[in-house]
């Protein structure tokens, strides 16, 4: 059959099918659209799940690098520096400004500054709901001010000088308290990226601002330790020199360890001529043997008031009243033992005239 006798005799079924055919089309061109549609939108969103994974794993390297680099600070002044400096160039701000608590004041002062030049914004204190970093401590929120809002702060360069676009104002806020604020003059709006990352910084700006200001307040404590430790020891230095009672320091093997003026001059001796040398070189037989007595009292922990005389280099006897103790270390160990040593020379003598009874030349007076 010729083709033109097959189309004579399909054509009235040709005619019946065509519209049936080109919608079959027409359906299979758009599901095929439909398809290409949702490829592309799902590599779309592909592309935005990869760009926010990457942004998110960026804004974590930043986060731990910061952490790091505070974590090295010991002032917070130099804290205040590397904070700034890294915002900073990480948010592109031209200037910024970081105030830390004042606890005994209760104002936050300024303690580090980034550009800004005479820049009003950079006021050395404010308290609580002063201004907007006052008022961001009391409402504990980042504060944005776009455009005018944010006029009021200069930013100034070598180059060129003007106000800021965005301003923002962060509270770094550690539980109940807020230890410091952040400000962040910006030539351009601040995107929602600036800002998650402002948001996941600042909980490490606080704990690592919390760790310091607790350090430098234990190194505080430690410096009036230190100076009161000063002053008590000068104070017993002082006394220990000037006593006019004697001192006299010796070992668990009876050698002298220390001793003060009054004691070498009791002793009629240098006291570089003490120092060194055995107690029982300073008495006769009498006294070393009253001595000898001394010492085991003082090894078994007790305390002792006696009487004894010690030998000075030009023969003379220098009776003493001995009030003598042991002496520990701080773990309770028996390191020597330790006398208050009072002259009785005097006290004997006026001893010896009461008993002498009136002179002869005041008999009739």
């Amino acid at each position: 059959m010729s083709p033109a006798l097959v189309i004579l005799t399909l054509g009235p079924a040709l005619l019946v099918l065509a519209p049936l055919l080109a919608l079959l089309l027409a359906r299979a061109r758009r599901r095929q659209a439909a398809l290409v549609s949702a490829m592309e939108a799902a590599e779309t969103r592909a592309q935005a799940a990869t760009a926010q994974e990457m942004a998110r794993a960026e804004r974590e390297r930043f986060v731990k690098d910061l952490a790091l680099a505070l974590q090295g600070q010991d002032t917070l002044e130099a804290f205040g520096d590397s904070l700034l400096t890294a915002l900073c160039r990480r948010l592109e701000a031209k200037a910024a400004a970081f105030h830390c608590l004042d606890g005994e004041a209760g104002a936050y002062v300024l303690a580090a500054r980034y550009a800004g030049g005479e820049s009003p914004a950079f006021c050395e204190r404010y308290l609580p709901g002063e201004g907007l970093g006052g008022q961001a401590v009391l409402d504990r929120q980042r504060r944005v001010c776009v455009g005018q809002a944010a006029d009021w702060m200069w930013v100034g360069g070598a180059t060129l000088a003007g106000v800021p676009l965005c301003l923002i104002v962060a509270p770094i806020v550690s539980g109940e308290r807020v230890p410091g604020v952040v400000e962040l003059a910006l030539m351009r709006e601040a995107d929602a990226e600036s800002l998650a990352l402002l948001d996941e910084a600042l909980p490490v700006v606080a704990l690592s601002l919390d760790i310091l200001v607790t350090l430098l307040r234990n190194r505080e404590e430690l410096e009036r330790r230190d100076r009161r430790l000063r002053d008590s020891e000068a104070w017993l230095r002082t006394l220990y020199e000037t006593a006019n009672e004697g001192i006299w320091v010796i070992d668990t093997t009876t050698l002298t360890t220390d001793l003060n003026p009054a004691m070498a001059r009791i002793l009629g001796r240098d006291r570089e001529a003490v120092v060194g040398h055995a107690v029982f070189e300073f008495v006769d037989e009498t006294n070393a043997a009253i001595l000898q007595d001394q010492m085991r009292h003082r090894q078994r922990g007790e305390t002792g008031s006696y009487e004894i005389a010690f030998s000075r280099p030009d023969g003379r006897l220098v009776p003493c009243l001995m009030n003598a103790s042991p002496l520990y270390d701080s773990e309770g160990t028996r390191i020597g033992s330790f006398a208050m040593v009072a002259d009785l020379t005097g006290v004997r003598g006026m001893a010896a005239a009461s008993l002498a009874g009136p002179r002869p030349d005041l008999a009739g007076a």
